[in-house]
């Protein structure tokens, strides 16, 4: 059986919203702080249809959010994997949408039967992980409602609560 309860929420969220609890958790900052490389299949420029489309709008997802989030102190590269899968998904899910437009969103079987397009379930389904990925990162409205930044201390302000105002 896995664990009961909402998941816990990483240190680096805890350390922006100011909280205390930050203090008493093992620290993420472990990690090697560099900002991830794009992976080399988003790069890579093959001609095979909607894998083409499907590496462009991932590497395009990945370079407008790697920036923020590495900024943000939410992307490492220890965090890499999701954060792929996050892009991946997003692509699927946009490829998906257009399949839903440019086709009918009933089929008609054999016997004349109305059944559901498979891409409505594909979309459905990646929407899911996107949604799922997007909340791993802060990137909902209501995953980052609680995330603010927190001004550093200046060197003076670190001494002056040191000494209590004695200094």
């Amino acid at each position: 059986m896995g664990r009961r309860g909402p998941k816990p929420t990483p240190t680096t969220v805890l350390k922006l919203r100011g909280s205390w609890r930050a203090k008493n958790r093992p620290q993420d900052d472990k990690l090697d702080q560099k900002r991830p490389a794009c992976p080399k299949r988003f790069i890579t420029k093959r001609k095979t249809g909607d894998g083409e489309s499907i590496r462009k709008v991932a590497k395009s997802t990945w370079d407008r959010l790697a920036p923020q989030l590495h900024a943000a102190g939410l992307l490492v590269d220890g965090y890499r994997e999701p954060f792929e899968c996050l892009c991946d998904s997003y692509a699927r899910y946009v490829l998906a949408c257009s399949k839903c437009d440019d086709l009918a969103m009933v089929d008609v079987t054999d016997k004349g039967n109305n059944v559901q397009s498979p891409w409505i379930a594909i979309r459905n389904k990646m929407w899911e992980q996107v949604y799922k990925g997007a909340a791993c990162f802060g990137l909902t409205p209501a995953d980052i409602s609680g995330v603010r930044a927190m001004e550093k201390p200046t060197v003076e302000d670190a001494k002056q609560r040191f000494f209590g105002g004695a200094g």
